[in-house]
This record gives structure tokens, sequence and C-alpha cells, in this order.
């Protein structure tokens, strides 16, 4: 459900580690992977750290917009900002023998 590394543990490659494994395992059920991330930086990083991971390993935003707790975001409609608020991306994964492209 969530890839979180403790912030002192953060910047050591424990993220894509974590990432590249449920990649590995996605791909023997599904040509897509996808996850949400939170929109928010914050003293120890916040969700700006998994933006940039994400992204830097080919994910993608979804084109469906951001959610609260789920639900599809209301134009005009105001939300906080806290771990509910998302923006989902996907990424395309390949099967090649042993390894994911």
């Amino acid at each position: 459900m969530d890839l979180n590394v403790l912030p002192s543990f953060r910047k050591m490659g424990i993220g894509s580690l974590l990432l590249d494994r449920a990649e590995k395992e996605a791909v023997t059920r599904s040509d897509t992977i996808g996850i949400g991330v939170g929109l928010y930086a914050g003293e120890d990083g916040g969700y700006g750290l998994a933006q940039r991971l994400y992204v830097k390993c080919g994910y993608i935003p979804d084109g469906k917009g951001i959610t609260y707790n789920y639900e599809p975001m209301i134009p005009g409609n105001s939300y906080l900002l806290d771990d509910d608020l998302v923006l989902w991306f996907t990424k395309k994964l390949i099967w090649e023998g042993l390894w994911i492209y």
C-alpha cells in the first residue's frame, strides 16, 4: 500500500530498490503498475523526494487528475493539503526474461 523510507535512511537508494522489487513482482501479473504520491513537501522532505523518484524511474501522471480520499476532485471545491490529496502515476512494464525495462 505504501512505499516509505525513514527520513534518516533516505537518499541511500533504498526507495529505488523497493520500487524495483515491486515492479519485478507486478510484471508477473500486469503490464502496468501504478502509485499515488502526496503533493506537499515538508521539513522531513514530505513527498518531494518520492515525486522525483517516480518520475526518474519512468512513472508518468495517469491523466485522471488529483484525487482526495480516492475520489476525483471537483473543480472549485476546497480540499485539505494532507496525505489524502494524491496525484496518481503509472508505468508500463515490459517483461524481457528476468529484467524489466
